[in-house]
């Protein structure tokens, strides 16, 4: 997760470091994650952004990381399903209940992960088992405002530390090429590109595997 908050409560997506030219001092580069006149990007020097302050006699950090926190469970009723599907709904524009049970009634064994900011659901990850040794990714989701953030990696990294110790030897899922995020997000997470399937009139889906 990249999310950091200043000590007077502004949210920042922290980028990188970087060193300075003349200096060769090391710099941290960050994003402001709200709206600002002033400009989007900020540099700071590394130990200035990483040290502690005080603040009306309390010691704090300047800038302090914001936690996530992924909460997942095998049984997904329909308490689980309703805290999803507004993040479904925001997404993919829409929320097609009869769609998502037409699939979802035909599996038994399910993993779904739900990640928080601040108690807040900002996105999920659910997926279910089609063999015993393959687990396929289904559906995924993270609210647009709390994307860039490293949110859909830390979900995709759970789901697959549970497959391991599932004994699963393999990860499949889909996407459609214009996905870009996504595409460029399973890639870099050692999926493969195995082939393509038709799509309807939306036209192709993209086809990843990855070994466990």
């Amino acid at each position: 997760m990249k999310l950091y908050r200043h000590y007077k409560n502004k949210p920042y997506k922290y980028i990188g470091t970087a060193k300075h030219s003349e200096t060769l001092q090391d710099m941290v580069i960050y994003e402001t994650h709200y709206e600002n006149d002033l400009g989007r990007l900020w540099v700071r020097p590394k130990d200035m952004f990483f040290e502690s302050v005080n603040v009306g006699d309390v010691v704090t950090p300047r800038f302090y990381k914001v936690p996530l926190k992924i909460e997942a469970t095998t049984e997904v009723n329909e308490s689980a399903i309703n805290l999803i599907a507004p993040l479904i709904n925001e997404s993919f524009g829409k929320w097609d209940k009869d769609w998502f049970y037409s699939t979802f009634n035909e599996h038994e064994k399910f993993y779904l992960a739900m990640a928080y900011i601040d108690e807040q659901i900002v996105g999920f990850k659910l997926g279910y088992e089609r063999t015993a040794h393959e687990f396929y990714s289904w559906l995924g989701a993270v609210s647009p405002h709390f994307r860039g953030l490293g949110v859909a990696a830390d979900l995709m990294r759970s789901q697959h530390e549970w497959c391991r110790k599932q004994g699963y030897k393999k990860v499949a899922t889909k996407t459609q090429p214009h996905s870009r995020e996504m595409l460029l997000l399973n890639i870099s997470n050692d999926f493969q590109i195995v082939g393509t399937e038709p799509y309807g009139k939306d036209g192709l889906k993209i086809q990843l595997e990855k070994i466990l």
